[in-house]
């Protein structure tokens, strides 16, 4: 499971930056969570912002009682 996330800055400075997750849709496939990642990094850069796009691998860890 993959969880996206969007780096955006105001500035080049990292002082402006946030990173904005989608925290209501988990994707089964890395490639599924760039699309989603992708289309909201170019929504930012099209209003001028700084953005990079990128997924997180989720991994269970689970402990046996």
């Amino acid at each position: 499971m993959f969880l996206s996330m969007v780096l955006v800055c105001a500035t080049p400075s990292a002082l402006s930056c946030n990173i904005f997750t989608n925290v209501y849709d988990i994707f089964p496939t890395r490639e599924e969570c760039l699309v989603d990642a992708v289309n909201v990094r170019d929504g930012f850069l099209n209003k001028g912002a700084y953005a990079k796009a990128g997924c997180v691998k989720l991994e269970h860890e689970g402990t046996d009682t």
